[in-house]
């Protein structure tokens, strides 16, 4: 029973759209602005949920150590509850949101829709996700202005330090989303995506996954000079040691745990740790 309903926490994406929340309130306590509703963290959780069970439960291919290809194939009812609730819990929570925000909301709903979905009108590749390099920028793109931009777009912020947590959440979900292409390597090779991880190799991917760990954590140096607070810049800085170790750990197990719990849990403690800080400041 706990298996099972680890499972579905896990490959039915409840934890990661757990993470998709926490990283929309770890924006709001940076930018130092109080925290949105419960309707804004409750479409934010459906819209996640929603988007990663739709993607599934239409996908048939899968990295060869994945057994989440197993359990989607065994569990398409589960999806399709999953997505059912996602659907009620979105119309639910739209209610709370001003007309003004609707469109946007669409925008980006579209833009998830066919990063999935063949319904472009090209002959062999009909997604987003089938062009390598657009697949991870536009994964990258969509979390950070779902995490950063969203959650803050009509509050008066500082500039500068907005645009310091944009940039940094976009090359740290770049570099976690670079790790998920590492390991689908060879299964985006024989479906001919060009995925940087295909372009570069192996090794050199996990060199440019280092590299851009360094670029994070000169734009938390930056943020620290800007802003003062030690606080937050040491949450970064474990962050970062701890997606370090992580990134070491993805070389050696490829397991679904390793990348679903750790690897997508980079976010939830980031999160985490930022939230705790603040709470020792307070």
């Amino acid at each position: 029973m706990i298996k099972k309903i680890f499972g579905i926490f896990l490959y039915g994406s409840i934890f990661i759209s757990c993470c998709a929340v926490a990283l929309c309130i770890e924006t709001n306590i940076l930018l130092h602005l109080p925290l949105n509703s419960f309707s804004f963290y409750l479409f934010v959780f459906a819209a996640t949920l929603l988007q990663y069970n739709l993607h599934y439960l239409f996908k048939t291919t899968s990295a060869a150590t994945s057994g989440r290809l197993i359990w989607s194939e065994n569990n398409r009812n589960v999806y399709k509850i999953l997505v059912s609730a996602a659907i009620a819990l979105i119309i639910y929570s739209l209610f709370s949101f001003p007309f003004r925000q609707l469109h946007i909301m669409v925008m980006l709903g579209i833009v998830a829709f066919v990063y999935s979905f063949p319904i472009l009108p090209f002959k062999n590749k009909k997604r987003i996700k089938d062009f390598g390099l657009l697949k991870i920028l536009t994964l990258a793109l969509l979390w950070t202005l779902v995490t950063v931009w969203f959650p803050v777009h009509e509050l008066n912020v500082n500039e500068l330090s907005f645009h310091l947590i944009f940039l940094r959440r976009f090359v740290f979900i770049f570099l976690l989303c670079l790790l998920f292409d590492i390991r689908d390597r060879e299964v985006d090779d024989k479906e001919n995506i060009s995925t940087i991880a295909v372009r570069l190799g192996t090794e050199k991917s996990y060199m440019l996954c280092f590299f851009l760990l360094s670029i994070f954590a000169g734009l938390s140096v930056i943020q620290l000079v800007h802003t003062g607070n030690l606080l937050e810049f040491i949450a970064m800085l474990l962050s970062s040691v701890a997606t370090a170790f992580i990134i070491i750990i993805t070389k050696k197990n490829k397991s679904d745990f390793v990348y679903m719990v750790a690897v997508d849990g980079m976010m939830l403690l980031q999160a985490l740790l930022v939230i705790i800080g603040t709470v020792y400041l307070h």
